[in-house]
């Protein structure tokens, strides 16, 4: 027990003496959730962006009297647009299937409990265009196929357009000047990045005629359409070190 003792005091001694001697190690660390030092900034950045694809719909309605057979005749028929759309320069996978709906059509007249009297069945094909350029040739290849309900185009921007990248570029060089006013206000400076983060990046789309729907188009309609231009805005927060 004794050897113990002193074993303790001994290590005791020899800590204390680093500590005399200088050969400390000293953490600072901020308190929980918070950091020292630091302001707080939010930019937002504008740029102006043509659309660079387009999605549209079409679909096609048949009636009958029984509901399978109804069902089939719209299903056949949406098969016959896509077949034009691939032809017409869509790819496959630019290509589904948004819609599939069957209601019964009844007859309320007399004062009588309703009477089915047929079927209504409907089949939409939502399409995505790459190359807008052939926005008039698809929608001629859509109705020209027996779509009889075509709604769009509605313009967008893709993902990978380089005017997002310009709006995030701009929304940061805000929040930097931001920073600044404020730091200078406080008699301090900017320092380090610390932490960034976006905050959200928006393209609204434009939509031609209201999504209105229409049962045939010709070349002279299809030929007028323009995309126009697109305002992208990006939000970003940023976190800097404060000297």
């Amino acid at each position: 027990m004794r050897i113990k003792i002193w074993l303790v005091l001994a290590i005791a001694l020899v800590a204390g003496a680093l500590v005399l001697g200088g050969c400390t190690t000293k953490v600072v660390s901020a308190p929980s959730g918070s950091v020292l030092n630091t302001v707080t900034a939010a930019g937002e950045g504008k740029a102006i962006a043509a659309p660079d694809q387009a999605e549209m719909s079409f679909g096609v309605t048949t009636q009958g009297t029984e509901a399978k057979k109804t069902l089939d005749d719209a299903a056949k028929q949406a098969d016959k647009i896509i077949a034009a759309l691939k032809k017409a320069g869509v790819a496959a996978e630019d290509l589904q299937t948004s819609g599939v709906s069957l209601y019964p059509q009844q007859d309320y007249s007399n004062n009588r409990a309703p009477r089915i009297t047929g079927y209504q069945a409907t089949v939409e094909v939502r399409v995505t265009m790459k190359d807008i350029s052939k926005v008039g040739d698809i929608i001629e290849a859509g109705a020209g196929a027996g779509a009889n309900q075509i709604s769009g185009p509605t313009f967008t921007l893709s993902e990978k357009s380089a005017s997002r990248e310009e709006a995030i570029k701009a929304a940061v060089a805000d929040a930097k000047a931001r920073a600044e006013v404020m730091a200078k206000a406080a008699g301090k400076s900017v320092g380090d990045v610390i932490s960034i983060s976006e905050t959200g990046v928006s393209a609204p789309p434009i939509y031609y005629g209201g999504g209105a729907e229409r049962s045939a188009l010709d070349s002279t309609y299809a030929a007028a359409i323009e995309p126009g231009t697109l305002d992208v805005t990006a939000n970003v927060t940023i976190v800097f070190e404060l000297k």
